[in-house]
């Protein structure tokens, strides 16, 4: 039986750890939101840790380094998200968009919807750099800075006009959110953002496959297109009559009543 392909475990350990780790904030976030305060007080702990060993595994340069840098700047994400979600870390506004606004107003408002969320990433954004920087494992940084590109390209696209919001994936106290978004077949900037995606995942995967990249490169680089390549999935979600949520009915559940005696944190 011939070998497999070098690049094809990589691939299939970045699309797992998408799917799955986006399963298992969608579910935490549909728990009773009393129990939220401690589903943020676990990724705050997942978060030092990660941010820990993306120190120690960005000087790593052995087979399993590209991995452990991957779900490292994976993880750090995961807290991100949970704070938004969770509406720990939104916005300043959280009321939905005063019906007629427009032009310079409606994105200021929508600024302001997601202002403390945008500035966590920044923060977030300079620690993975400077954990990263000058040290030999670049494939966190890369991995982030995919994640970060690719969730801001989403959130122009939704601001300027999409078919499909992914509401159904927002709880309940973020069900503000879709009215600073627009219901539009597609926008102008969709087709340049689809274009920039497919672009950056077919650059990846040459340098992938280059003969003349090391292994070690060669494997980050077949994660971090993957991830592009997911990039772009999410982009035609925005557009296409289909609803992404469908890829995590596992992980969907009606919420549970009250939780008698459980405090938030």
């Amino acid at each position: 039986m011939d070998a497999l392909p070098a690049w094809l475990l990589p691939v299939l350990f970045t699309g797992f750890v998408w799917w799955a780790g986006t399963g298992i904030v969608y579910f935490l976030n549909q728990l009773h939101p009393q129990t939220h305060g401690w589903s943020m007080m676990g990724a705050s702990a997942v978060l030092g840790g990660a941010l820990l060993a993306l120190l120690l595994t960005a000087r790593e340069t052995g087979p399993g380094g590209p991995y452990h840098a991957f779900l490292c700047a994976v993880l750090i994400w995961a807290w991100a998200e949970m704070g938004f979600l969770t509406g720990r870390i939104a916005g300043v506004d959280r009321r939905p968009l005063p019906e007629g606004t427009q032009g310079w107003a409606r994105f200021t408002a929508a600024v302001r919807a997601i202002l403390h969320h945008e500035l966590a990433l920044l923060v977030l954004s300079a620690l993975v750099l400077g954990l990263s920087w000058g040290q030999p494992n670049q494939v966190g940084l890369w991995t982030w800075a995919v994640l970060y590109t690719a969730r801001l390209s989403t959130k122009l696209n939704l601001f300027l006009g999409a078919r499909n919001f992914g509401d159904a994936m927002l709880p309940p106290h973020l069900s503000h959110l879709p009215s600073y978004f627009r219901r539009r077949a597609m926008n102008g900037f969709f087709p340049v953002s689809l274009l920039f995606w497919a672009g950056i995942t077919w650059w990846l995967f040459v340098r992938a496959l280059d003969p003349a990249t090391p292994e070690f490169e060669a494997t980050g680089l077949a994660m971090v297109g993957a991830l592009a390549a997911l990039a772009v999935l999410e982009h035609l979600f925005l557009v296409l009559p289909i609803r992404a949520e469908a890829l995590w009915t596992w992980s969907r559940r009606n919420p549970h009543p009250p939780v008698k005696g459980m405090e938030s944190p």
